[in-house]
This record gives structure tokens, C-alpha cells and sequence, in this order.
């Protein structure tokens, strides 16, 4: 597992702002990205791969639909 702990993170470190990390934690926004363990918040690197490629392969999907719409 390749997680990241918040208060540790420097700059470009993880793909969102530390800020963005607490704001979407306090409103329970992607759970399975950013969570508490034992108190501590984590970022985790890997969930944001998978939806990182979720989203790539809809991108795909819709264009090629768009595409298909014009043609």
C-alpha cells in the first residue's frame, strides 16, 4: 500500500493540497482517498490510481460516443 500521511506532505508531494485533503475528509468526500487511521489522516496513493484510470477509461468511453453522435 503506498499511503501518505497529511501532516507530512510538502508541496506536490500528493496530487491535492494538504487544505483539500481536510475539507474532504470533514465532508466525508472520497472515503476510500482520504481517511483516518489511529488519528492520523491519510492520503491514500494508490485509491487515486484506480480512480485516476475509472476516470481515463470513462473519458474514453464518452468521446468515443460523442464521436460516434457527430458522425
Amino acid at each position: 500500500m503506498n499511503q501518505v500521511e497529511i501532516r507530512k506532505i510538502q508541496k506536490g508531494d500528493i496530487p491535492i493540497s494538504r487544505n483539500t485533503a481536510y475539507k474532504w475528509h470533514s465532508e466525508k468526500k472520497h472515503p476510500n482517498l482520504v481517511y483516518k487511521v489511529a488519528g492520523i489522516l491519510i492520503f491514500d496513493l494508490d485509491e487515486w490510481e484506480k480512480m485516476s484510470q475509472k476516470a481515463k477509461k470513462e473519458n474514453v468511453k464518452n468521446a468515443t460516443s460523442f464521436r460516434q453522435l457527430e458522425a
